[in-house]
This record gives structure tokens, C-alpha cells and sequence, in this order.
């Protein structure tokens, strides 16, 4: 009896241990997530576009089956972004840095999930230092600091692929349903999360016994189907064009789809190398290191437990399918690669090392020394955050910049222009609409005045004779004033010419 209460104590001060450790990790993601998040926060076009759409269904209430454009293929992807966004514009009254802290507790919430997921497939001490190093992984973190759609895609991959592996394990239906759900909202994040579906695909083929693959595949289904429902209604309505679209995208071809090489192993290497590299502190050493280490010992771990009891337990089948299919997936994709295409991987490199702990802490002698290592990357990681810098206040910026071309405006109707070398004019429609003095469409009516905002502090503006349609249309013209903004933003009046005065109170004529 005396005994048992000593083991009994002893299970309670672990598990008091394991909670304080679990939540020191979510303290540590929720602050690298939070910390300055205004400061940092990106506002620029693409976020203004979606903060436009979501502000029309908040306040105006014009609801959408479409999310945003997809940067390639001409398609658009499901709106279920704009929903997750709503009641954070709302709670925070339209100001845009609501959907960052959002997007953050999304982030928060995938370290949350992959320290659950990985305490069952690998145990608490190496769930502990998965969840730890992608807290602090520097590529992580970054990706948890603004709104953009595909910053979501890391947690709906991961729970697609806890779910399945938990359905295999339980053959609980309610699983299944949850990761269909999951991957349904994965491809509404970012197209390349359509390689998810072959990744659950295969996990289930090769997991299940070939009397439950009908069933399984119904319930993953009506998972799917449940959450991407929003796009899917929009698709059925529509006669399903971006459907079409997408088919379309992929069977052509025409250098964005196909092998990146035939070499399969350099493409491997090359392609699982850049998963790493985005998620990971810059630097090339520790990159490959991580890499070479994790893998194999990775491998040498299925090995081993594969010989002893004949097959590969769900986690490790799920994960392995993961790691092939994932990586060779993206291989597919030919156009250039981005961090954030990588998305539906980054949790990715996490489980592998999660699994080389341990391997490697079963080694008593290596104790001290992997937990030593796992430390120090973790404080590697920090001194690499990019939170320890200055932000560039992108939202006050814009913000300031609106409030300005107002005062320009003196309170009259207007048409708009942006000059920039990367960046469209929605950020600052959005903040001039929510102000009350959204500018006139030049397909609307042409004004009086044509306010225009050089953006680039160094580049020659001119947008007399600019072929520019928001210039072009408003006619002939002149430049009654200038402004500067901080950081060196111009903002330009213009007027028309007397030859071009007819075009005023009516639409622009096609073609400028």
C-alpha cells in the first residue's frame, strides 16, 4: 500500500511537471505571437482586399461564397478565411490588426495541437520539444504575425493528419469526419493544400483493411464536404468554374505542373530541404543537420519498430505518407516556390524531430547531450526573431496616409490612384471607406479631383500621361499640390485640364 501511494505521488508530481512545462512552451508561442503584433503586422493590398470584403459582410452584410484569388490559374479559393476573420474585424471595430491576432491564435493553437498529437504517437518529452522548437521556429513565428489566408493552412493540416491517424487507431467515425472537415478548409487556405487529399488518401488505403475503405472514404467525404461547403455551394450554383479552372490548371501543364526533376532523389532532398529552410532559423548548416539527422534517424526508427511488430503503428504509416507524398507533391508544383507554399508541411520537420528525441533520449548516455541540443536551438531560435527588431507600422502608416489624402480631398467626392512597384491601392480604400470618404470609381463617375499616392520614396512619380487606367480614364490633367507622409509618401492633387472637363459627373470611357 505504502508503496502504491509513492508511485501515486510521484505519477501526480509528473503530470504537475508535464503542465507546467506544456504551458511555459504556450506562454512562450502566445507572447513571440503577440508581442508589437500592430507594429509588425502587413496591411498592405492583398490584406486591404480581404479586409474590404469582410468589412461589406460586417457592416453591409453582402455575404460571399468566394474567398480570394488564388495568385496563379486565374481560380479563386473558398471564403472560409474571410469567415474566420469576422468576429475578429468586429470585436476589434475594423481595425485590421483583429484578423492578425487571429491568425496568431491559430498559431498558438497548432503548438497546442502538435504537443497533444505527438504526446500519444511519441510520448510527453518529445512532444515537449516539438511543440517547443516550432513555438520558436523563427519561420513559424512568422507566418503567425499577419492576416493572410494561407497563414492558417499549418493547423488544418496538422489536425487532418492527427485526426486520421486517431480514426485509424480508434476506428472512431467522428474522426474521420474531422479530418475530412479539416483538409476542406485546408484547400480554401492555399491551392497546394489540394495535396492533402492524396496524403489521406494513401494513409487510408494502406491503414485500412480493404472491407472498411468504402466506408472510411464516405465518412472522409462528408467530412470534406462539410467544410468546404461554403465553396462548394458557390460551385454547384456556378456550373462549377473554378473547379474547371483548377483541372484545367493542372492537365495542362505548360511548366507550373509535372516533376521539378527525374532525379527523385535530388528532388526529394531538394524539396524537404526547403520545407526546413522555411520553418527553421536561416542558416544553411543547421538547416542540413536538422535534416539529415531527423530523416534517417526517422527511418531507422520505423525500421526498428516495424521489425518488431510487423507493421508500421498509424502515426508512424501517416507520417511516413506524409513525408513522401507531401514532399514529392509540391515537387510537382514547377513555378517558383515560396515560404508559404509550404504550409501544409511546416509541422513537418517538428514530428520528425520529435521522433529523433526519442530515439535519442532512450540512449541514456546521450541524455544530457540531446537535451542540451534541443535547448540550445530553442534559444538559437529566439535570437533570431524578427519581433527584437523595429516593425514598420504598416496599419498606423496607412492609416495616417488616409487621413491625409481626406484633408487633400477637402472633404469633396474623388477619384483614386497607387503608383508602387508591388502593391495595390486596396489598403488604403479600405481604411478611406471605413473614414466615410471612399474615393469614386472611375467606371462610376469621374470627379473633380484625382488624388494619387506615390508610394516609393525614391522612384520618379509621374502621373501626368500615366497609362495607368485609375489615371488614364480621369483625362487630361494637371498637379495642383503635393504632400509628403512619412515614410516619404507623396500624395498628389489633380485636376483636369480645361480640354478634358466634359468627363466630369460621368463614367470614364472604356479603355481610359
Amino acid at each position: 500500500m505504502e508503496n502504491s501511494m509513492k508511485r501515486l505521488a510521484t505519477l501526480v508530481r509528473i503530470h504537475k511537471l508535464e503542465i507546467i512545462a506544456v504551458t511555459a512552451v504556450l506562454v512562450l508561442a502566445a507572447f513571440l505571437r503577440l508581442y508589437h503584433l500592430r507594429e509588425f503586422t502587413i496591411f498592405l493590398g492583398d490584406e486591404g482586399r480581404d479586409a474590404l470584403v469582410v468589412k461589406h459582410m460586417i457592416v453591409d452584410h453582402k455575404f460571399t461564397l468566394l474567398g480570394p484569388t488564388a495568385s496563379v490559374g486565374g481560380f479563386y479559393l473558398g471564403p472560409s478565411y474571410y469567415y474566420f476573420m469576422i468576429p475578429f474585424l468586429y470585436i476589434f471595430r475594423l481595425d485590421p490588426v483583429g484578423p492578425a491576432v487571429m491568425v496568431a491564435l491559430f498559431g498558438i493553437a497548432t503548438v497546442a495541437l502538435l504537443y497533444w498529437a505527438m504526446r500519444s504517437w511519441v510520448g510527453p518529452n518529445a512532444a515537449l520539444v516539438s511543440a517547443l522548437l516550432y513555438a520558436s521556429a523563427p519561420g513559424v513565428v512568422s507566418a503567425s504575425r499577419s492576416s493572410w489566408n494561407p497563414n492558417i493552412m499549418p493547423f488544418f493540416s496538422l489536425l487532418s493528419t492527427a485526426a486520421l491517424i486517431n480514426a485509424l487507431k480508434t476506428k472512431k467515425p467522428i474522426w474521420y469526419l474531422i479530418s475530412g472537415i479539416a483538409f476542406g478548409i485546408a484547400i480554401q487556405s492555399h491551392y497546394l493544400g489540394l495535396i492533402i487529399g492524396p496524403i489521406l488518401a494513401v494513409s487510408t488505403l494502406l491503414g485500412e483493411p480493404m472491407k472498411r475503405w468504402f466506408k472510411t472514404a464516405v465518412l472522409e467525404i462528408m467530412g470534406f464536404a462539410t467544410g468546404a461547403s461554403l465553396f462548394i455551394a458557390f460551385e454547384i450554383r456556378h456550373a462549377f468554374p473554378n473547379t474547371r479552372s483548377i483541372i484545367e490548371f493542372v492537365a495542362r501543364g505548360g511548366g507550373t505542373t509535372g516533376p521539378r526533376s527525374l532525379n527523385l532523389f535530388w528532388l526529394f532532398f531538394e524539396m524537404l530541404r526547403r520545407t526546413y529552410e522555411a520553418v527553421l532559423a536561416p542558416f544553411d548548416l543547421i538547416v542540413k543537420l536538422t535534416l539529415v539527422v531527423s530523416l534517417f534517424t526517422t527511418i531507422f526508427s520505423m525500421y526498428r519498430l516495424k521489425t518488431k511488430s510487423g507493421k508500421l503503428a498509424p502515426s508512424m504509416l501517416v507520417v511516413l505518407v506524409w513525408l513522401i507524398v507531401g514532399v514529392y507533391g509540391i515537387g510537382t508544383y514547377q513555378g517558383q516556390l515560396y515560404p508559404h507554399y509550404f504550409g501544409f508541411l511546416f509541422p513537418l520537420p517538428f514530428v520528425l524531430i520529435g521522433i529523433t528525441f526519442r530515439e535519442l533520449f532512450q540512449l541514456k548516455k546521450l541524455r544530457l547531450l540531446i537535451v542540451s541540443l534541443a535547448i540550445g536551438l530553442s534559444a538559437f531560435n529566439l535570437t533570431q526573431q524578427k519581433v527584437w527588431g523595429t516593425g514598420s507600422n504598416l496599419i498606423d502608416q496607412t492609416a495616417n496616409v488616409s487621413r491625409r489624402i481626406g484633408e487633400v480631398a477637402e472633404g469633396k467626392s474623388f477619384n483614386f490612384a497607387l503608383l508602387s512597384t508591388g502593391n495595390s491601392d486596396h489598403a488604403y480604400r479600405y481604411y478611406l471607406e471605413i473614414m466615410g470618404q471612399a474615393p469614386k470609381g472611375l467606371e462610376e463617375e469621374v470627379t473633380q479631383q484625382l488624388i494619387v499616392i506615390c508610394e516609393n520614396p525614391d522612384a520618379v512619380c509621374q502621373p501626368l500621361g500615366n497609362p495607368l487606367w485609375e489615371i488614364a480614364g480621369f483625362g487630361r490633367a494637371e498637379i495642383v499640390s503635393e504632400t509628403k507622409v512619412d515614410p516619404g509618401i507623396r500624395i498628389l492633387k489633380l485636376i483636369h485640364h480645361k480640354d478634358s472637363e466634359d468627363l466630369i459627373g460621368k463614367p470614364a470611357p472604356k479603355g481610359g
